[in-house]
């Protein structure tokens, strides 16, 4: 039991940016106080990210805010590869396995005011500007972090973990001497956001141009952005002036005289932390990996570290697993993350490629498969792009063919009917924890013959989907037999599943699971309460 007289938050989350607000307004949920520490005077005006997925608007639902993301956003649109006056694939897809559009655009800075305005419902959870972290010592049972306030104050909060949010030149991440791991493209991109775009078709374009790749993307309010490569001996001062890239953008078959709100020179990197935690201060967003472009993949990533973590640190927290469960989210996060970068990586290789034969040879590769029906369609639907499964972490597997094909994956959400008769998307139905599923038409006696009190201690829902619903007709949607459970995570992976007959074994293996690491005194976080940070030690 901690018995410093330090102001005490059970989470200490260091950056405002869309990571950790997200952050915040999760732990919000679940009833875990915390505090975002931000360096900067207020939020980011700089539209830096711009894509947003189907997992990642998932994830906006997690928290309660994906009606407002969505009224910002510039709704489900396609992709266009485009070599000369040939297409290399036409990306339009139509599942929304996760209850959204595959692809969608919207503007930072409006993205984490939503997030920003979210965090107003929770008490427990505050935020502070012009707060910097600039050192922590790691103790047995807590993290005492100093921060320096305005006035040049220097304050020592108290924390059971903390959360570096604090982007790809994370301090946090150099202090703990974590490297990264991958490399920096040699060649830079100038990018440029306009406004009052008169372009209305809702596609982003991939110029794949040996001469020069370019992109160019529709965003939400008649905004848009433009990407080209510098190409060798340019210099930078020369392609950021206002004739140049106006002669850019009408090269590509933009307006002569565009709205200019920003221009700017970057590097991508390709890159991963080898490790994402240490002890107890944990690395999420670009502090832990930063991704290219060409896949939208950055901001989603880190939205799905937030998710990943928020409900591992509730179950700590609240002394209903051993904090060695942690250990989970670096091992789940890191290999999925690493596919995400292979398929930017990979997106990246078509459209970059500055070598007229390689391209030859890459556009006539792909006018041959786009012959094939099926690869064509598979291309359209974007199925290039990796199905959520985590093969290690967090899961009970057996060996079950139900287990085998279930177990690690992300439960589909199709729109479900309520007992009222209401249509909703089935996350609403399934809450924010824990919930088992499973196929029955009296829900009184679906969940009859469970008696383990795991259920009860994590407070699992428990959801009957009626025989005659069409919900389990879904495509590979996992319940397809009565009297089979399917145990789903509150960030909708699949935990486990199990037949009637094996509930008690798997409640056990479950409980056992949970327990398996000696646990360390971490009840009297039940006793803390939040204090208010101006009150810290100086």
């Amino acid at each position: 039991m901690s018995t410093s007289s330090l102001p005490y938050f059970s989470v200490i989350i260091a950056g405002a940016g869309p990571t950790g607000l997200a952050m915040g307004n999760l732990l919000g949920m679940f009833g875990i106080d915390a505090i975002i520490l931000e360096q900067n005077a207020g939020l980011s005006d700089r539209p830096k990210a711009i894509a947003m997925d189907d997992e990642g608007l998932r994830v906006c639902q997690a928290m309660g805010l994906h009606h407002s993301v969505i009224e910002h956003l510039l709704y489900d649109i396609d992709a266009h590869y485009i070599s000369g006056k040939y297409y290399l694939a036409r990306v339009a897809p139509t599942s929304k396995r996760n209850g959204f559009s595959l692809i969608s655009t919207f503007h930072q800075p409006t993205l984490e005011t939503i997030f920003c305005n979210g965090l107003q419902r929770f008490p427990g959870v505050a935020l502070q500007f012009q707060h910097t972290v600039e050192t922590f010592e790691q103790t047995g049972d807590s993290v005492i972090v100093t921060v320096r306030a305005p006035g040049n104050v220097v304050k020592r909060i108290e924390c059971a973990y903390l959360l570096a949010c604090d982007g790809g030149k994370s301090g946090i991440r150099r202090a703990l001497n974590i490297p990264m791991l991958g490399s920096t493209y040699a060649q830079k991109w100038l990018v440029i956001d306009t406004l009052d775009d008169r372009d209305p078709s809702p596609i982003a374009k991939f110029f794949c141009n040996p001469s020069r790749p370019a992109v160019t993307v529709p965003a939400p309010d008649s905004a848009r952005r433009w990407e080209f490569m510098l190409l060798p001996g340019e210099q930078e001062s020369d392609m950021l002036e206002q004739e140049r890239i106006h002669s850019l953008i009408r090269q590509v078959g933009g307006p002569s005289n565009p709205h200019i709100a920003r221009s700017a020179i970057y590097t991508f990197h390709a890159s991963l932390a080898a490790h994402f935690s240490q002890g107890r201060v944990f690395l999420l967003g670009d502090a832990a990996h930063m991704l290219p472009p060409f896949g939208g993949q950055g901001l989603n990533c880190g939205l799905r570290d937030a998710h990943n973590l928020s409900w591992k640190l509730r179950l700590v927290l609240q002394g209903l697993a051993a904090p060695a469960l942690l250990s989970t989210y670096s091992i789940e996060r890191s290999a999925h993350t690493t596919q995400m970068i292979q398929l930017s990586t990979f997106l990246g290789n078509i459209v970059m490629s500055t070598s007229k034969p390689l391209a030859f040879l890459r556009d006539s590769i792909f006018r041959a498969i786009n012959l094939v029906p099926a690869i064509r369609n598979h291309l359209t639907e974007a199925g290039i792009k990796p199905q959520p499964r985590y093969k290690k972490g967090l899961m009970l597997f057996d060996n079950t063919r139900e287990s085998k094909a279930m177990t690690g994956t992300m439960l589909p959400q199709p729109e479900i009917s309520t007992t009222e008769g209401n249509k909703t998307l089935l996350d609403n139905a399934l809450g924010p924890g824990f919930a088992l599923l499973c196929l029955h038409d009296d829900p009184q006696r679906a969940f009859a013959s469970l008696k383990a009190d795991i259920w009860r201690r994590l407070d699992v829902r428990f959801v009957a989907i009626s025989c005659r619903d069409t919900i389990h007709r879904v495509h590979d949607f996992p319940l397809k037999q009565q009297k089979l459970f399917v145990l789903v995570r509150p960030d909708r992976y699949i935990l486990g599943v199990f037949q009637e007959h094996q509930a008690e074994i798997f409640a056990a293996r479950l409980q056992n699971y949970l327990a398996a690491f000696p646990r360390s005194a971490f009840s009297h976080n039940a006793n803390h309460y939040h204090t208010n940070p101006d009150d810290a030690e100086k």
